[in-house]
């Protein structure tokens, strides 16, 4: 009986020394996660802030060299839809800047920013592409008109480009996909 007694103390104690070894894998795998998934918001953040300067420099650059050539109200539409990209992109991402990946609170709130980032709400999305198309319109209308080879060479550009950014998008949203991925996981082991 006490040779029992021992064993099944025996084994107990190895019972719990596997539980603990459980428990320091999985907070070691947590904190892996965590780590990942804050690093990996931060460079997101970085990256969308880096082409939000680029696209004000750019925008303000051609503003600077073509309101001498083109009239103002020819790229009034432009710069409303650019000023609206840029000013929602910047609230969207402004949540993966100081991601609190500690917390479930945090993790949650990440995640609806890395929703925000992604995803337009409909009427937004029509109303971004109205005015894009009305600028696209009125320029290749006046372009058309008044300087036929900058006509042609924006034609081309933009059939070039649009493919582009297209293939561009598609990257960014799957890298924000794969964050949002992360963040799933993190959850669940909460």
């Amino acid at each position: 009986m006490e040779q029992y007694e021992d064993i099944k103390s025996e084994l107990q104690q190895e019972l719990h020394d596997l539980q603990q070894n459980v428990e320091q894998h999985s907070t070691f795998h947590s904190d892996v996660w965590q780590r990942s998934v804050k690093r990996y918001s931060r460079q997101l953040y970085w990256q969308n802030v880096t082409c939000v300067i680029i696209l004000v420099v750019i925008i303000t650059a051609s503003n600077l060299i073509l309101l001498e050539e083109w009239p103002w109200w020819l790229l009034l539409p432009v710069d409303l839809l650019v000023s609206m990209i840029v000013v929602d992109s910047l609230i969207a991402t402004n949540g993966l800047r100081k991601a609190d990946v500690q917390s479930r609170e945090g993790l949650l709130s990440l995640r609806e920013s890395v929703h925000k980032s992604t995803t337009y709400s409909k009427r937004k999305r029509i109303l971004i592409q109205v005015i894009g198309i009305i600028g696209s319109v009125m320029i290749y209308v006046y372009l058309f008109f008044h300087d036929r080879f900058m006509f042609f060479t924006l034609l081309i550009t933009s059939l070039i480009f649009i493919p582009i950014g297209r293939l561009t998008g598609k990257r960014v949203k799957k890298r924000y996909d794969e964050l949002d991925e992360e963040i799933e996981e993190l959850l669940k082991e909460e």
